[in-house]
């Protein structure tokens, strides 16, 4: 089971509870963002880059979150942007788990996606705390 755990003072969970396969992320997508400054040379046009870190991010949603569970997701929300960071269990073949935060510049996104049922869906764009790919292999 995909689940997001974080302590903001008292240690939470978040996950929707839906029967596998439907308790997995949604849209995960790794990313890697070299940070440092780039430019190109006068002479050749050959883009240089001088990289001082490298940051491994990805993009997810955790879809069918009930309405039980959206005091959580907002106490993960407001964790993850006053700076905290979570550990991500991805519940996939190789589970793996990373410890994260907020990537920079993200702010999380909490919607509501079914009317019927009264479920959101939280997106997230997450920077690894450890220097290596957010890899999800469902």
């Amino acid at each position: 089971m995909a689940s997001i755990a974080f302590n903001d003072g008292s240690s939470a969970t978040l996950s929707n509870g839906a029967p596998a396969p439907l308790d997995r992320f949604s849209g995960w997508t790794p990313d890697i963002d070299p940070v440092g400054p780039t430019d190109a040379a006068l002479g050749t046009g050959i883009t240089f880059h001088w990289a001082f870190r490298n940051d491994y991010l990805a993009s997810l949603e955790l879809p069918l979150l009930p309405a039980s569970m959206l005091a959580v997701a907002l106490r993960l929300k407001r964790h993850l942007l006053n700076g905290g960071t979570c550990t991500v269990t991805t519940g996939d073949g190789l589970s793996n788990v990373y410890t994260c935060r907020l990537a920079p510049g993200s702010v999380p996104e909490l919607g509501y996606t079914d009317r019927q049922l009264v479920e959101y869906t939280l997106k997230l764009r997450l920077k690894n705390t450890a220097a290596a790919p957010l890899l999800c292999l469902y």
